[in-house]
Parts: structure tokens; C-alpha cells; sequence
């Protein structure tokens, strides 16, 4: 767990390997800056392909151009499963996939946070059997964050 003003980033390891990771804070923190910045300095040293979604085209100029972006309201990608249909389908277009961002992943849920354990459970399962990387930002301090993610930090 790292602190970087009001953001905390808790990761998941998965067989040693570093997989989930949540960018949160409250809304207006900077996480969008942070994860953002991320995403460009990771697509410097990426050996393989990195995807950036949100569910508008507000920060698509803000990522460097080997970035796919991902404006997921295009696809209409609401709700916990259709999320993960969504990373399937990326997975299996792209086997160069290394690492995908979701910027304001409550804005892609029809449920409340404390809902979505089994979200983050397939999204561990995911991210291990296609070694991707994923890396969500979540706009909630960190006593709003249920424990099922707790179980998931790499103390």
C-alpha cells in the first residue's frame, strides 16, 4: 500500500505477481491525474499492448498516442458482467494485452461497491490466467472500501 496525498494504491498479488491494483480517494483527489500518468509512463516501458477506459472521451488527449483508448460508453459496457464480457473480448483480440486501466470504475457498475466481490474475484481470475495487468481507480476514501478489497492488499 502506498500514500500519495489523498490516493491510496492497494495491489493484489496473484502467484507472486502483482496483478490488481486500485488507485482510491475521494472525488476531486487526483486519482484520473495519477492513473493517467501511470498509464503513460507504463506505455514507455510496456512490451506489449495498454488499453485506457473510461466511459467518456474527457482524457483521451491527456494519453500518449501507443495507448489504446477505450471510450466505454460506445459500447455500452454497464454492469459488472458485461465489464468482464468486455475484457474477455479484449484479451482474446489482443494476446499482446499487458495492462488495462479503468478510470471511474463505479461509473461502469449498476451495483454498489460492496456489491461487486464477485466482480473483483473474476477480475483476479482474469488477470491471472491472461497475465494483465489491471489497474482500477475507485472514488472512495479508504474506510469506504469493503473488506472483501481489503482481502485483496498486499500489506
Amino acid at each position: 500500500k502506498f500514500q500519495q496525498k489523498c490516493i491510496t494504491i492497494y495491489t493484489t498479488k496473484l502467484g507472486g505477481n502483482i496483478m490488481i491494483h486500485v488507485f482510491c480517494g475521494k472525488k476531486g483527489s487526483g486519482k484520473t491525474k495519477k492513473i493517467i500518468d501511470h498509464a503513460n509512463t507504463t506505455a514507455e516501458h510496456c512490451d506489449g499492448s495498454v488499453y485506457f477506459m473510461n466511459c467518456d472521451n474527457s482524457y483521451m488527449y491527456e494519453l500518449k498516442h501507443s495507448i489504446r483508448f477505450i471510450n466505454t460508453s460506445d459500447y455500452n459496457v454497464v454492469g459488472a458482467y458485461l465489464l468482464l464480457g468486455f475484457l474477455d473480448g479484449l484479451a482474446a483480440s489482443n494476446f499482446d494485452l499487458k495492462v488495462i486501466y479503468i478510470d471511474g470504475s463505479l461509473k461502469h457498475m449498476d451495483r454498489d461497491l460492496s456489491q461487486l466481490e464477485d466482480l473483483f474475484t473474476k477480475l483476479a481470475a482474469f488477470s491471472e490466467k491472461f497475465k494483465i495487468d489491471i489497474y482500477l481507480s475507485i472514488s472512495k476514501d479508504r474506510e469506504e472500501i469493503p473488506p472483501f478489497i481489503c482481502n485483496f492488499i498486499d500489506a
